[in-house]
């Protein structure tokens, strides 16, 4: 994001720390939109909790 010019929202480094941080265990992913705002939730391979949110 930097090389490009876009600033990295708030949390995001800690988002792609936490999914660096399962390794190689299957991550699902869960998209939610409204009107103004899209969120990517990262859910474990048990789903039983959020690994992240961006």
């Amino acid at each position: 994001m930097l090389d490009t010019g876009v600033a990295p929202r708030p949390g995001l480094a800690a988002a792609v720390d936490r999914l660096f941080a399962e390794g190689t265990a299957r991550i699902y992913l869960a998209t939610i939109t409204g009107s103004q705002r899209r969120f990517i939730v990262s859910l474990s391979e048990d789903l039983t909790r959020s690994v992240a949110c961006m």
